[in-house]
């Protein structure tokens, strides 16, 4: 019986979908309009009789979520209507209890939300999406609390509540958006915190959770650390898409580093979560350790002018300074000669910027960190898949401006300490510069090779490595 009346309500609304996109055949729009209106009035109303009638073991989405799907359109209306015993709070309450046990649930009523995002225009669907968002983090963020108050009490038993814990952890580490709420955040690191501290969170290896990502940027050392140990487990994230669930959260981290301001959060109801330029900073320098080449260039450089951003604050005197030279150094080794392409700051820009900041601070620290920059800085020439760069010149002109940096700035420079000038000579003579003018050119050629040949191993190892496995010379353009 059931499963007729399924099958009908399913064809009920195909056909009114159809009829909605067909022809008016002679019939006025606004006359049609009605028809629909009181068609689709009807059918929400035998949906809700079929779907709240169903027995508690069936579970309305991952069961039915072909019928449960266009019935969410009925909750623009959620907040009309305070009544507690109303039909839409009624069917909310049972769907909440459901997805709180049930990951499958989970997944059909977000896969749902998305649907409705990609396919309606967003002027029309946008105020459902507010009211199921605010919805979502409103059960979530209860249900946290329930959860967190039984950990507190130390009344947890696994064997009853095992599921609860399941379900809350997979839908935030899947839908890393939900973390933009700041109560819901906040309960969150607490039981994520308390979970691992008696039980040590793990997760399935056939799964990427994107949400672990996001805890690389929050505030608490525990929940990082928690957040590092899982990303190491699932591995790095390969395509651009893999970033999809974080954009929303990474655009708002760009917009802050770049403006020092908070995105407006005028349209939610709910306070956000409040960024600090430390965390944000420390989140992006772990988050850059997960990321192949590819998701780093389409997922974050493709959308972001995040390189200018970092050399911004590269330039800063500032306690951002080493996490900033951090991710210049992760772009540099992941993307090569490639990150010319993704900026528009030219070589000689980059380079005074380093060498300019080293005279604007007296830390030996950051001295050591610049420093540190100048073999990946150089690479990114030798890489060239094009000898253009090479042919005008451009890496013997940046590498002869550093050499002149360390031989007659550092050496000389009260600014610099004795083991900076120490560690100068030792660059000075790793980076091929002998007191005869006439072996510089040698030494060029021979510092030239050295990473050539560098390269040629990688290519190599990367063939090795690929599966199948690839010779040499078809992985090459790679590079």
């Amino acid at each position: 019986m059931a499963a007729a009346r399924r099958i009908d309500l399913a064809d009920r609304w195909r056909r009114m979908q159809e009829d909605e996109d067909a022809d008016d055949g002679g019939e006025s729009s606004a006359a049609k309009h009605r028809r629909l209106i009181r068609a689709k009035e009807e059918w929400f109303s035998h949906c809700y009789t079929f779907l709240i009638n169903l027995p508690k073991e069936d579970h309305i989405w991952c069961g039915y979520a072909d019928i449960m799907s266009p019935f969410m359109e009925t909750f623009h209306g959620f907040f009309d209507d305070e009544d507690e015993n109303s039909s839409l709070r009624i069917m909310w309450t049972r769907v909440s209890r459901e997805m709180g046990i049930c990951t499958q649930c989970v997944c059909e009523h977000h896969q749902a939300q998305g649907f409705f995002n990609t396919e309606y225009q967003s002027d029309t669907v946008d105020p459902l999406l507010k009211v199921l968002r605010l919805l979502d983090e409103e059960r979530i963020t209860g249900h946290l609390i329930h959860i967190n108050t039984k950990l507190q009490l130390k009344e947890y038993d696994p064997s009853c509540h095992g599921a609860e814990v399941v379900s809350i952890m997979f839908e935030v580490l899947m839908y890393p958006v939900l973390l933009d709420d700041q109560s819901l955040a906040n309960q969150f690191q607490m039981f994520i915190e308390k979970i691992d501290e008696t039980y040590e969170v793990s997760l399935s290896t056939n799964q990427q959770y994107p949400g672990v990502y996001a805890l690389l940027f929050f505030k608490s050392c525990k929940a990082r650390a928690i957040g590092l140990r899982l990303a190491r487990s699932m591995g790095k994230l390969r395509r651009a898409v893999d970033l999809e669930p974080l954009q929303p959260l990474l655009q708002k981290y760009i917009i802050f580093l770049e403006a020092e301001v908070l995105p407006s959060t005028s349209e939610h109801s709910r306070p956000r979560v409040q960024l600090k330029r430390a965390d944000v900073w420390l989140g992006f320098k772990s988050l850059l350790g997960f990321l192949e080449a590819p998701a780093f260039e389409d997922g974050i450089l493709e959308k972001y002018p995040f390189l200018n951003i970092v050399l911004n604050h590269v330039s800063d005197d500032t306690s951002d300074l080493s996490c900033a030279v951090s991710c210049l150094k992760a772009s540099f080794e992941m993307l090569g000669c490639k990150l010319w392409l993704r900026t528009t700051l030219s070589p000689s820009v980059m380079r005074n910027t380093l060498l300019g900041h080293c005279f604007h601070t007296h830390t030996e620290k950051s001295h050591k960190e610049i420093f540190d920059l100048f073999l990946p800085f150089l690479q990114a020439f030798i890489c060239m898949q094009s000898l253009e760069a090479l042919q005008d010149g451009e890496h013997e002109k940046q590498r002869r401006n550093i050499l002149y940096f360390l031989l007659h700035q550092v050496t000389r420079s009260s600014n610099f300490s004795a083991l900076m000038r120490k560690t100068a000579t030792k660059w000075l003579k790793y980076l091929g510069v002998l007191n005869h003018p006439s072996i510089n050119s040698v030494m060029g050629a021979m510092f030239f090779l050295l990473f050539a040949f560098q390269i040629a191993l990688l290519i190599v190892q990367r063939g090795y490595t690929m599966n199948p496995p690839c010779p040499p010379s078809e992985c090459a353009h790679m590079w």
